[in-house]
């Protein structure tokens, strides 16, 4: 089960521990990467002359950037052999070659980067889901599920095979959104009895923050019988609805209908002053009455209302118990429910302490009169893509949760992630600080600001790491660099690629626009009031537009202008006193932008060699924030090498789960407890 590697590491170092030490030196003095990787924003790109591009790329990798096709560039950056490259440079007719420094640049990145497209063995064996199981999945979602699930069975397999009197009863996934992989995993799973070689099912406990996420996964585990439907009410839908016509006096109702309400109502006041009349002697006859007299049944009312409404009483309920004080666990969740494999505890993780979690936990029933109770709960935490800080509380509940045997994420989403330490400063030698990277954003400066316990890094190694050269104690990547560590340029295609660098090229241009036309103003620090080096920008977040804004430097800036002026900042943390502001200076300043203007703007900005300069910068960022990443997954797996030197680890790894080009977050942090 273990891999070879504790960390998917190059050849190249001798040992995970030798590529941690060399990792840390590298990201905390080497300027060019830290230029790359959170010193670069795409929004001051044009707002200085002559542009970002020549003031911090290196003065000798320029000619080679600006004679490269993006996808050439991403060729040598990722696929190319470097040890070949000058050569292969010298045999094209007037083409510039690489020269040596980004060439040992592009050497370093890569054999920093972790390994990513090695699947074990066993991974690619894996088994087909069953159709009814992928109900509601897309391709991506299939294969991530269908291969983790395999990888979970046999983690659990593993962790219960050496420890027989504690194997794993459930596994706890942590952020299940729609329970795909809670699904799939309570199809198959199975662990083996005290009894001999007869097999029972694991439970599953699905941990989620949103309520309709876990209305949603309730529907599809009824559509895929993971889970027993409840039954379902017996009623007259024409009936229903014209009584509601009735209350509303809205429609119209026809004379077949007033008689079958006149009908309905007859019946029920008849059966009402019966059972009025015989409610005193119902105990008595039923006392008195001969042995061969037939009981009268009780009369049934059907319940006219909607599936909707009955479910929202019933889950209203179940809150004003809990609000009370008198709900238990065997009350939060439907007998029908404790009959199955999965459980839901709807609530939000602020850490890795999952003791409200687990004394929800019910007993897996699994034939009549037989539970697991003569077997402690063991659970296995997992979670497949879970998103920012709930990467560490999953991989801390196996420090603060005895119960807990083993943990399994896949982490995604880094630019979710809070900082520990704090905002990096960006003293880089020859690179002046820029405020636009010391965000001046409120929810990313409240984020970066608030130093969370909880945040990156985890582990004390990275935290406290003193690089050799005067700079600040710690790794500290800012949200740009982990934003970068989202992308996955190796995927990247020729017409993808044309698309998203055309976006960032019309959202650098309209920075460029709001500049010059007074609605935004330059932001200095340090006293450079006139040095635009050491100036950027102040932001307008925007969002998402429509896909017809995209089509022209025109359409995008006129569909930008009108959402801005109809809701302001869409940061989400402006107030409407900002929000207002922020609209009224854009329709005042806008207002007399001409078609002719922006076809200037589009001449001057819009050519070729300017469209390179940004894509060759976005490229390069996009590759070295592998590095990014792989600093992010070596402070997990160091996080839990820590516990270990504690003894509350036995053992501890990373390694790929996914094949890349179908889902490039593939790389799963393993922690099994001493």
């Amino acid at each position: 089960m273990r891999p070879e590697k504790s960390l998917p590491h190059s050849d190249e170092f001798l040992s995970a521990d030798d590529y941690v030490e060399q990792l840390l030196r590298y990201v905390s003095s080497t300027p060019v990467f830290q230029i790359l990787c959170g010193g670069v924003h795409i929004m001051d790109f044009y707002t200085s002359d002559p542009g970002l591009f020549y003031s911090v790329v290196p003065a000798d990798w320029q000619a080679f950037l600006l004679d490269c096709t993006h996808m050439e560039l991403l060729d040598f950056l990722l696929r190319d052999n470097v040890e070949t490259a000058m050569d292969a440079a010298a045999t094209r007719d007037g083409r510039v070659p690489p020269p040596a420094s980004l060439l040992q640049y592009v050497r370093n990145v890569r054999r920093f980067s972790l390994q990513r497209n090695v699947l074990s063995r066993a991974a690619t064996e894996t088994m087909a889901l069953p159709r009814k199981i992928t109900m509601g999945m897309n391709a991506k979602k299939i294969h991530e599920v269908t291969h983790f699930s395999a990888y979970i069975d046999r983690l659990a397999d593993t962790v219960s095979e050496d420890a027989p009197s504690m194997p794993i009863t459930h596994l706890v996934d942590v952020g299940s959104g729609q329970n795909y992989l809670g699904r799939a995993l309570a199809s198959k799973s199975f662990i083996p009895t005290a009894a001999g070689p007869k097999k029972r099912r694991r439970g599953v406990v699905a941990v989620e923050s949103k309520g309709h996420n876990i209305a949603g996964a309730k529907g599809l585990d009824m559509m895929t019988g993971v889970m027993a439907a409840p039954a379902r009410p017996m009623r007259n839908k024409k009936l229903y609805q014209q009584m509601l016509s009735e209350k509303g006096n809205n429609v119209r109702q026809t004379g077949k209908a007033r008689n079958r309400i006149a009908r309905s109502s007859g019946e029920a006041n008849e059966e009402s002053s019966l059972q009025d009349a015989d409610a005193l002697e119902t105990t008595d006859f039923a006392e008195s009455a001969p042995a061969n007299t037939p009981k009268i049944p009780p009369t049934m009312v059907a319940d006219m209302r909607s599936r909707i409404e009955i479910a929202a009483e019933a889950y209203a309920q179940i809150q004003q118990k809990q609000r009370d004080g008198k709900g238990q666990a065997s009350e939060m969740h439907p007998a029908t429910e404790l009959n199955n494999l999965i459980q839901y505890v709807e609530g939000r993780l602020e850490n890795g302490d999952l003791a409200h979690v687990l004394s929800q936990v019910q007993p897996l029933q699994h034939e009549v009169g037989t539970t697991d109770g003569d077997v402690p709960c063991s659970f296995l935490t997992v979670s497949i893509h879970s998103c920012g800080n709930l990467s560490h509380h999953g991989l801390r509940a196996l420090e603060l949760n005895p119960a807990v045997r083993a943990v399994a994420i896949v982490g995604c989403c880094y630019n979710l992630l809070t900082e520990r330490l704090g905002p990096p400063t960006y003293k880089v030698p020859g690179m002046r600080p820029r405020p636009t990277l010391q965000p001046i954003n409120g929810r990313v400066m409240r984020e970066e600001e608030r130093r969370d316990p909880e945040g990156f890094p985890m582990s004390a190694r990275f935290a406290s790491y003193a690089p050799v050269t005067d700079a600040e104690i710690g790794i500290r990547f800012n949200i740009t660099a982990r934003m970068m560590a989202c992308q996955a340029p190796a995927n990247w295609t020729e017409s993808e690629s044309e698309s998203f660098f055309t976006r960032h090229f019309y959202r650098a241009i309209l920075q460029r626009i709001f500049l010059d036309r007074g609605v935004l103003q330059r932001v200095h620090i340090e006293g450079q009031a006139d040095d635009e080096e050491g100036a950027a920008v102040s932001p307008i977040i925007i969002g998402s537009l429509r896909k017809a804004c995209y089509a022209s430097l025109s359409a995008y800036v006129r569909g930008a202008v009108a959402k801005i002026t109809a809701q302001g900042n869409g940061d989400g943390a402006a107030t409407l006193a900002e929000n207002a502001t922020v609209s009224a200076a854009v329709a005042e300043k806008m207002a007399s932008l001409t078609d002719a203007e922006l076809e200037d703007y589009n001449t001057r900005y819009g050519n070729a060699r300017r469209r390179r300069e940004l894509s060759a910068v976005w490229s390069l960022m996009a590759f070295s924030a592998g590095v990014v990443e792989s600093a992010i997954v070596a402070d997990r797996w160091q996080y839990l090498r820590e516990q270990q030197v504690r003894g509350i680890v036995r053992d501890c790894w990373v390694e790929s789960v996914f094949s890349y080009e179908q889902s490039p977050r593939n790389l799963v942090v393993v922690g099994i407890r001493a």
